[in-house]
């Protein structure tokens, strides 16, 4: 096999996930891994998100306090995922306190 017809498979991934109606779940795991980046690493210590469901971003959050504070910031954390993550839309948020398992 030569260099120009061997692809690696990073170039082709892309093109296969959009094929298979799997290129939007891809860009919501990117959004989960680099959640960090949308909310900083402090919130992103605190919160975690879950879920994109039409739309809607789920997230779980340490404590009704984290609920509040993410509430506030939801416009600029909506605005943000747009920068970084330009093809997963997030048209609004839910929050949900996550309880430990005791």
């Amino acid at each position: 096999m030569d260099e120009e017809s061997s692809a690696k498979v990073g170039d082709i991934l892309p093109r296969v996930l959009e094929i298979m109606g799997l290129e939007d779940k891809f860009e919501e795991v990117k959004l989960m891994q680099g959640w960090a980046a949308v909310v900083g690493e402090v919130v992103a210590k605190k919160s975690r998100p879950r879920a994109v469901k039409e739309g809607i971003l789920y997230i779980g959050v340490e404590s009704s306090v984290w609920m509040q504070e993410l509430w506030y910031r939801q416009k600029q954390i909506i605005e943000r995922i747009a920068e970084e993550f330009p093809k997963v839309r997030v048209t609004g948020i839910r929050l949900e306190v996550e309880r430990e398992n005791s």
